[in-house]
Protein backbone atom coordinates (compact mmCIF):
# COMPACT_ATOMS: atom_id res chain seq x y z
CA UNK A 1 0.00 0.00 0.00
CA UNK A 2 1.31 3.74 -0.87
CA UNK A 3 0.11 7.06 0.76
CA UNK A 4 0.48 10.50 -0.50
CA UNK A 5 2.11 13.03 2.08
CA UNK A 6 0.58 16.90 1.28
CA UNK A 7 1.71 19.20 4.15
CA UNK A 8 4.30 21.52 3.69
CA UNK A 9 6.87 20.46 6.59
CA UNK A 10 7.84 17.50 7.96
CA UNK A 11 9.94 16.13 10.25
CA UNK A 12 12.31 12.86 9.11
CA UNK A 13 11.82 10.43 11.66
CA UNK A 14 7.79 10.73 11.60
CA UNK A 15 8.62 9.72 7.57
CA UNK A 16 10.95 7.27 8.76
CA UNK A 17 8.59 6.02 10.98
CA UNK A 18 5.74 5.57 7.91
CA UNK A 19 8.17 2.86 6.14
CA UNK A 20 6.72 -0.16 8.25
CA UNK A 21 3.29 0.44 7.91
CA UNK A 22 3.72 1.65 3.57
CA UNK A 23 5.33 -0.24 0.56
CA UNK A 24 6.11 3.38 -0.98
CA UNK A 25 6.03 7.09 0.32
CA UNK A 26 5.13 10.16 -1.91
CA UNK A 27 6.87 13.36 -0.33
CA UNK A 28 6.70 15.36 -3.52
CA UNK A 29 4.60 17.85 -2.01
CA UNK A 30 6.75 17.97 1.13
CA UNK A 31 8.21 21.92 0.68
CA UNK A 32 10.57 21.19 3.56
CA UNK A 33 11.80 18.15 6.45
CA UNK A 34 13.95 18.69 9.34
CA UNK A 35 15.79 16.33 10.80
CA UNK A 36 19.50 14.92 11.37
CA UNK A 37 21.95 14.26 8.53
CA UNK A 38 21.64 10.64 9.16
CA UNK A 39 18.00 10.47 9.66
CA UNK A 40 17.81 12.76 5.99
CA UNK A 41 20.10 10.36 4.07
CA UNK A 42 18.14 7.39 5.65
CA UNK A 43 14.84 8.82 3.61
CA UNK A 44 17.26 9.34 0.40
CA UNK A 45 19.10 5.72 0.57
CA UNK A 46 15.86 3.58 1.71
CA UNK A 47 14.24 3.91 -1.90
CA UNK A 48 10.93 3.67 -0.36
CA UNK A 49 10.17 7.46 -1.13
CA UNK A 50 8.66 9.26 -4.04
CA UNK A 51 9.51 12.51 -5.65
CA UNK A 52 12.51 13.80 -3.09
CA UNK A 53 14.29 16.30 -5.32
CA UNK A 54 13.42 19.65 -4.63
CA UNK A 55 12.92 19.84 -1.07
CA UNK A 56 14.46 22.78 1.60
CA UNK A 57 16.49 20.60 4.72
CA UNK A 58 16.56 22.14 7.90
CA UNK A 59 19.64 20.12 9.65
CA UNK A 60 19.79 19.34 13.44
CA UNK A 61 23.36 18.46 13.94
CA UNK A 62 25.12 21.26 16.09
CA UNK A 63 28.20 21.06 12.54
CA UNK A 64 27.50 20.06 9.25
CA UNK A 65 30.53 19.94 6.96
CA UNK A 66 31.12 20.56 3.24
CA UNK A 67 31.22 17.06 2.54
CA UNK A 68 27.20 16.39 3.96
CA UNK A 69 26.52 20.07 2.20
CA UNK A 70 27.86 18.55 -1.53
CA UNK A 71 25.99 15.18 -0.58
CA UNK A 72 22.50 16.56 -0.20
CA UNK A 73 22.74 19.31 -3.05
CA UNK A 74 24.37 16.90 -5.72
CA UNK A 75 20.59 15.43 -4.92
CA UNK A 76 18.81 18.56 -5.40
CA UNK A 77 17.83 19.56 -2.27
CA UNK A 78 18.85 22.64 -0.29
CA UNK A 79 20.23 23.48 3.26
CA UNK A 80 18.58 25.63 5.17
CA UNK A 81 20.27 27.13 8.00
Amino acid sequence: MNTIINSTQENSNILLSLVDSYDKIDISGVSTISGTISSMIAIIESGDFIGISSQSLILSDSSVDDSTINYFTGKGLTIIT
